[in-house]
Formats: C-alpha cells, sequence, structure tokens
C-alpha cells in the first residue's frame, strides 16, 4: 500500500524512493522510515499496540503520524503536538531573494549539529545560503522530496536571526525547486512561532496537520 502524493505526506513518498529508507508493516498498516534521518511516518491502518511496540525500539526516531488518528500520538507514549502543514497559493508574490546563491560545501563557520544537517543536505539538493558581514548565516533547502512536492527547511544561525535573511533564503530555495517542477510545502509545529511567522510573510497558507511524537533521546 502506498500513500497520495498530498502535502502531509510528502516525507513519507520521499523515504519510500530512497534507497536508503525502510518500510515495515505494523499490523494492518505501516511504517516508511528513515534511520540516517531519525524519522518515521505511519501510514495506513496501523493499530496502537504496534506502533507503540515500534516506538519503543526506536526511541531516537521522531514519528509523524495522520491528524485524524491521535490515537497512535497517544500510543507512542512520548510527547507529541500539532504540525501545521502549509502551501504557496501565489508564488509568484514571494520576495526579493537578491543575496542568496547556492552552496557546494559545508562553510567553515558552521558546525555541530547544523554542519550534520547541511551535510545531508547537499547530497540530495542545492542549498541556499545568505551571508552576514562577509559570512554565510542562513540556509535553504530541501530535505524532502517527492513527484509533486518539496519541503521547505530553513536554518538561520542565532546571532543572524530577526534580519530577513530566512525569507531571503527560502524564497530563493523555492523558485530553484518549483523550476524543476515541485511545489512547496513548509511544516511548523505549533509551538514554533518564528517558523509559522515566516511562512505566512512568504505567503503559505495552513492546509492540513500531522501529529509530530517527538523522539525520547
Amino acid at each position: 500500500m502506498s500513500l497520495p502524493d498530498l502535502p502531509r505526506w510528502v516525507e513519507a513518498n520521499a523515504i519510500a524512493d530512497d534507497p536508503h529508507g525502510w518500510r515495515k508493516p505494523i499490523g494492518d498498516g505501516f511504517a516508511l522510515g528513515h534511520d540516517d534521518a531519525r524519522l518515521i511516518v505511519i501510514g495506513g491502518a496501523a493499530d496502537p499496540a504496534s506502533v507503540a511496540a515500534l516506538a519503543t525500539a526506536r526511541p531516537d526516531h521522531a514519528l509523524l503520524v495522520a491528524i485524524e488518528r491521535a490515537d497512535l500520538a497517544v500510543a507512542t507514549g512520548r510527547a507529541y503536538e500539532r504540525a501545521w502543514i502549509h502551501t504557496l497559493p501565489a508564488p509568484d508574490e514571494l520576495p526579493d531573494d537578491s543575496g542568496a546563491v547556492a552552496i557546494d560545501s559545508v562553510p567553515d563557520v558552521v558546525d555541530g549539529a547544523l554542519a550534520g544537517e547541511l551535510a545531508w543536505a547537499l547530497g540530495r539538493g542545492p542549498v541556499y545560503a545568505a551571508w552576514l558581514d562577509g559570512a554565510p548565516a542562513s540556509f535553504a533547502f530541501a530535505p524532502w522530496r517527492s513527484a509533486r512536492w518539496f519541503d521547505v527547511s530553513v536554518d538561520t544561525m542565532p546571532h543572524a536571526r530577526q534580519l530577513g535573511l530566512g525569507a531571503i533564503v527560502a524564497a530563493a530555495m523555492i523558485r530553484g525547486e518549483r523550476a524543476r517542477g515541485r511545489e512547496p510545502v513548509w511544516g511548523a509545529n505549533e509551538s514554533n512561532a518564528a517558523s509559522l511567522a515566516l511562512a505566512e510573510r512568504l505567503g503559505f497558507e495552513q492546509v492540513d496537520a500531522l501529529w509530530v511524537c517527538a523522539p525520547r533521546s
């Protein structure tokens, strides 16, 4: 069984097409997982007991669950919250992206978790950066792509936030991906006010939701 190519399932369909992804039956449903990304998407008619067992077996993976299946989110035994899914109805109205360029390696000024995230993203497609005081400080990339959609990810270094750089790199990345025939999806946990505000600034509108069950480690 596969999942329709809808904005809520962009990660699921990307994992299904990834040679490093895996698929596991869980009851009458299934799980699609990616260990490098530490992410699992639950699909089909999964039962709570099977989801609970999977969550226990992979404590360091986040789980995505359909918004209609709060029983599965509860069954994980983890903290969980709603993530709002957005699409972009008027992409021609994106802000100016002057100053954003595609990079081909992780900048020396970046380290830790962000460096690992950018290295992983560079193996999957373009990463766009904007500069502050002569150094790259804000980044946008698409960690997941399905046939129709791509997931927008933006990360700005702490000293460069609230300066509008996130909007610049996001706009550049969205234009680049749309030129390749896909449309953007923006997912943000409802507690992430900054991400939701940036989505609104770029013109995204809420169309759906998922439950995000946090990893235990």
